[in-house]
């Protein structure tokens, strides 16, 4: 009887195969995909004032690894930190125009390795797969 493979062994081998071909990609840009993720997140959301926490809680990091990231972005010059003047205590985060320019660029490759993973996979398939990675993501939480 032929074993049958585990749902989390896949789904790691999908990620680490993804990790692998942007880490590859974003090196001409002196980014990791984990400070992509970072620069993505603020662009998705370039019209609110995000601070550390928001980013914490958003990319379901802890505190010791968005810090980290954010100095290594800072020291680079994608992003910069702007005091909140109504909580001392913290700083917006803001992209800089290079991770605009860096974003613009990036993105592309983004849509290409999108439409390289979903190819072959017919729209209604795709619709299905969503629907259950969603699932799959809701269960472990």
């Amino acid at each position: 009887m032929e074993e049958k493979i585990l749902i989390g062994f896949l789904i790691k081998q999908i990620h680490i195969a993804f990790e692998t071909r942007c880490h590859k990609n974003l090196q001409r840009y002196n980014l990791t995909p984990s400070q992509m993720d970072v620069l993505l997140y603020l662009k998705r959301h370039e019209e609110d004032k995000l601070t550390q926490r928001d980013l914490e809680t958003g990319l379901t990091l802890k505190n010791p690894t968005v810090t980290g990231l954010l100095n290594r972005l800072e020291e680079k010059g994608f992003i910069t930190r702007e005091q909140n003047l109504n909580d001392k205590r913290s700083k917006f985060i803001k992209m800089t125009e290079k991770t605009q320019r860096v974003l613009d660029d990036a993105y592309l490759y983004i849509q290409e390795l999108d439409a390289q993973v979903l190819n072959g996979i017919s729209n209604e398939e795709q619709e299905q797969l969503f629907k259950y990675m969603y699932k799959i993501l809701d269960n472990l939480k």
